[in-house]
């Protein structure tokens, strides 16, 4: 059996039914893409504000997919995540202006902006668009000799 077929069925057998469902929607043809996902946690209105912030927090964080990343893991995540971020979107669902409004957030209240902005990092750096288009991740390269590194900090005293 190969690893790749290994990895595939691993989930299904250890994960409860609805994360391996989740599983099995993140790890199609080319990574984390989230195409048919059904939100569990958000409501369609929370899901939107959720793309609106994230997308404040790292332009492209919606295209990236981040508001289902983060539904995810807070469909899967504990109850007191799951409280932070209700209450949190609460707090921004009748803003006017959202960026003056993350940049306030961020400054005066730790909690939920710091749990925003670690899932949309999160999400956004587990993504194809993340990874390969921002990142430019090629994969793992057959290398004949180690790169030199150009940093004049790393080089070695003689």
């Amino acid at each position: 059996m190969k690893r790749r077929t290994v990895l595939q069925i691993l989930p299904a057998v250890a994960l409860p039914d609805r994360l391996a469902q989740a599983a099995a929607q993140c790890s199609t043809n080319g990574g984390s893409r989230f195409e048919n996902y059904t939100y569990t946690f958000f409501s369609a209105e929370e899901a939107e504000l959720a793309a609106r912030l994230m997308d404040i927090v790292i332009p492209g964080a919606r295209k990236a997919r981040c508001p289902a990343f983060a539904d995810l893991m807070l469909s899967t995540g504990s109850e007191e995540a799951r409280r932070k971020w209700r209450d949190g979107l609460a707090l921004f669902r009748n803003e006017p202006d959202l960026e003056a409004a993350v940049a306030r957030a961020a400054q005066a209240e730790q909690g939920f902006f710091e749990a925003l902005k670690r899932l949309t990092v999160d999400g956004y750096y587990t993504s194809p668009v993340g990874i390969h288009e921002d990142l430019q991740y090629q994969g793992n390269e057959h290398l004949t000799e180690s790169p030199r590194c150009d940093h004049p900090e790393h080089k070695r005293i003689r």
